[in-house]
């Protein structure tokens, strides 16, 4: 009886450890997939709690949800959130002010990652910067965390998705943002930068290359947009402990079978006698 109590504590134990054992999970997350063709400049995410919102993208059609294929690559077609920039994107605005902002609470979670599929048109921003605020009541709070360029940004590929050969996905990792952890104010946002190039100077860059020469030109001021899905933060859950009653049980349960066989051995000795 007493072993089988201590293998059922035990079990309870093992039970509490698995629960904890780590793995990254969809913290909040945005997909699109049940809101195509809506009209939308906030969605709400479809997996846990958060906000999206557009940053200084005025005039112009309102931000919407489209399906977007791929060209490189087609089998990529997925339910997007187009972010206009007819006389969104400003050549005059300060540089990392459009764009898009994300906020969700990261309490119970740590090694956090940013993940998303960006797709761009001919005429969009060439530049996307990625950025991070511990906390978004701070407006002065944000840092740029660096990309796939010397200068921290991600270059768009005209008129596809990012990367479009293989997979679209770009993983932001931020387990280095040991303040992301557990951190109910965190946010990214993903924002137009200048011609990482230099061609240009301080001036947004077109997706669209000259030709023949192929460098940067100038953005147009008055068209092109950006196209995101699969906007997803995610974490490991932070390790439940066990309770303490569970190891008082194990501990008891133990301490009871020790006992009983100092008992038994006790009374075999006498017996021997």
């Amino acid at each position: 009886m007493i072993r089988n109590a201590l293998m059922v504590a035990l079990g309870v134990a093992a039970a509490f450890a698995a629960s904890s054992a780590a793995q990254a999970t969809t913290i909040t997350g945005w997909n699109f997939t049940t809101t195509a063709g809506a009209s939308d400049n906030s969605p709400a995410p479809t997996t846990g709690s958060g906000t999206a919102t557009t940053l200084n993208m005025v005039g112009g059609a309102a931000d919407d949800i489209v399906s977007t294929s791929g060209t490189a690559n087609p089998s990529f077609t997925e339910d997007t959130w187009r972010i206009r920039g007819n006389n969104g994107w400003s050549n005059s605005a300060a540089e990392y002010t459009q764009g898009v902002q994300l906020d969700a609470s990261t309490v119970g979670f740590s090694g956090i990652s940013f993940s998303f599929d960006w797709y761009t048109t001919t005429q969009g921003i060439r530049d996307l910067q990625f950025q991070y605020n511990t906390n978004v009541n701070n407006a002065n709070g944000w840092t740029n965390f660096g990309g796939t360029s010397p200068t921290g940004t991600y270059i768009a590929t005209s008129n596809d998705f990012y990367n479009a050969p293989s997979s679209p996905t770009i993983t932001v990792n931020l387990s280095s943002i040991t303040a992301a952890n557990n951190d109910p104010n965190f946010g990214v946002r993903l924002v137009s930068a200048y011609d990482s190039t230099g061609n240009l100077g301080n001036e947004y860059a077109s997706a669209q290359l000259t030709t023949p020469a192929g460098t940067t030109q100038q953005y147009n001021g008055t068209s092109g947009n950006w196209r995101f899905d699969n906007l997803d933060f995610t974490g490991t859950a932070t390790p439940v402990p066990l309770p303490a009653a569970a190891w008082l049980l194990v501990s008891g349960i133990g301490g009871l079978g020790t006992m009983v066989r100092k008992r038994k051995a006790r009374f075999e000795l006498s017996e021997l006698r």
